[in-house]
């Protein structure tokens, strides 16, 4: 090998030996950098050299950096991350729904033990006023209380509301800047085609986490850079430009969400913050209230029966005992207390003020089954166990997803992160590496001058 392909040789390794000791201690820098991804040096064998007849090795080509990442281990952590975020909009909205349905003082099934117990009180002495005030005061507690209940929930929707219009604010930031970050990516890659995007990849990675962690995302990789789009198929980004959802009020009050085309896609919004958040808003409060309404209005229309079948202490025929919209929907929002006076509760079946005959019918609403085939007690019990359940099984979810993410996340450190021990052992290497590189030159560079001097006796 001739003197000036030595030097090649060796100069080729000063370069990929600098170049590793450059990375290196990048790696070493980042190691505390969130979404940082280790990147290693691309070393390749340098074109053969010929010498005469025979072809010698050419030594080593630096052909540029790479980031070390494994995009179905990405995949997965997004896809965990959209679930986690679901599952904490809807634990966080049912922490806020499940007190209703907890036992308290004032609680629809507190209330409506008590409208019964003083109606069994009031069986011992029919003329007491005291006792028939205590139904009167039972009866508009149970009331109060189904319209709290309803209140409260119809509160949490409009709350939701304002949660969705915030989450696609952020969506709209987060894509906006994803779509900026691809064309430079792009550049980056064409500039070295061995280069994977570096830290401009692992800026775009940690804001399209943090998109998944608001809705759920395709993820499709182009020329263009990446293509997103939500779990229904609306685009978020493609190339350089992002598409922006919106936001409009529909007749019932609610929040939609539109894609670039004006076309609602709410119903079709799935998984991060904003889906779970449709969730509860849309389906599971309305479940919530439908049967908090059905159970308002026949345990209502149980108490009008009864109490229309009786006669009050004045020996005038009953009347309603709740006044009941007309349709079941929004019956626990307007149940109200009919009677105004005491002597209307209709104790007796005969009309005499002494009888309490009729007081046997009202009690039979107790252990009587309502239509929908359970006795009051039990129905609002099972509706309490679904609101728990409710609670309890989002709640198990985001503890799920969440060792599920640690898991990932380990998994990702492992093959992406960076050793310390592993940057000081390579920075050792490529340290000698260049010196022994360097020795190199030395050597030719005094071989050089050596034959100079032996082509040019005088100069010596």
């Amino acid at each position: 090998m001739s003197l000036t392909s030595s030097l090649t040789t060796a100069l080729g390794a000063l370069n990929a030996s600098q170049g590793g000791i450059q990375v290196t201690n990048n790696n070493i820098a980042n190691a505390n950098t969130a979404g940082y991804t280790e990147e290693v040096v691309d070393l390749q064998t340098a074109a053969p050299v010929q010498d005469g007849t025979v072809q010698l090795g050419g030594g080593v080509a630096l052909q540029g950096y790479t980031s070390v990442r494994d995009e179905l281990l990405q995949m997965q952590l997004q896809q965990q991350t959209s679930s986690q975020g679901s599952a904490d909009a809807q634990t966080n909205a049912m922490q806020q729904i499940e007190p209703l349905f907890t036992t308290s003082s004032d609680d629809i099934g507190t209330e409506m033990s008590t409208l019964f117990s003083s109606l069994s009180a009031l069986a011992t002495d029919p003329t007491d006023t005291a006792s028939r005030q205590a139904v009167l005061s039972a009866g508009q507690g149970l009331a109060s209380a189904f319209n709290t209940a309803s209140n409260t929930l119809t509160s949490q929707q409009v709350g939701l509301n304002t949660q969705v219009t915030q989450d696609v604010g952020q969506v709209n930031r987060l894509t906006q800047q994803i779509a900026a970050l691809n064309p430079q990516i792009v550049a980056s890659h064409q500039t070295d085609p061995a280069e994977n995007g570096g830290t401009l990849q692992d800026q775009q990675d940690q804001l399209i986490q943090q998109l998944s962690a608001l809705t759920n995302v395709q993820v499709t990789q182009t020329n263009n850079g990446v293509t997103l789009a939500t779990g229904n198929g609306t685009p978020l980004v493609v190339g350089s430009q992002s598409y922006s959802l919106q936001t409009s009020t529909s007749a019932d009050g609610s929040t939609q969400v539109l894609d670039q085309s004006g076309d609602n896609i709410t119903s079709s919004l799935q998984g991060g913050d904003l889906g779970g958040t449709i969730q509860v808003r849309d389906q599971t409060i309305p479940n919530i209230l439908g049967q908090l309404d059905t159970l308002a209005n026949q345990v209502g229309t149980a108490f009008n029966s009864a109490q229309t079948s009786g006669f009050g202490q004045s020996g005038n025929a009953g009347t309603d005992f709740f006044n009941l919209p007309a349709n079941v929907s929004g019956s626990a929002a307007s149940i109200s207390l009919a009677l105004t006076d005491p002597t209307q509760v209709a104790a007796s079946s005969d009309g005499t003020p002494g009888s309490s005959g009729n007081l046997a019918d009202f009690a039979a609403i107790q252990t009587t089954a309502l239509p929908g085939g359970s006795t009051p007690t039990n129905t609002y019990a099972n509706l309490v166990y679904q609101v728990g359940n409710l609670s309890a099984t989002a709640t198990a979810e985001s503890s799920a997803t969440a060792a599920s993410i640690l898991q990932i996340n380990n998994q990702i450190s492992s093959e992406s992160g960076v050793s310390i021990d592993q940057e000081t052992t390579n920075l050792i290497k490529y340290q000698q590496s260049y010196q022994a590189a360097a020795q190199v030159v030395n050597v030719v560079n005094g071989l050089f001058t050596a034959t100079m001097n032996m082509m040019n006796p005088t100069t010596a």
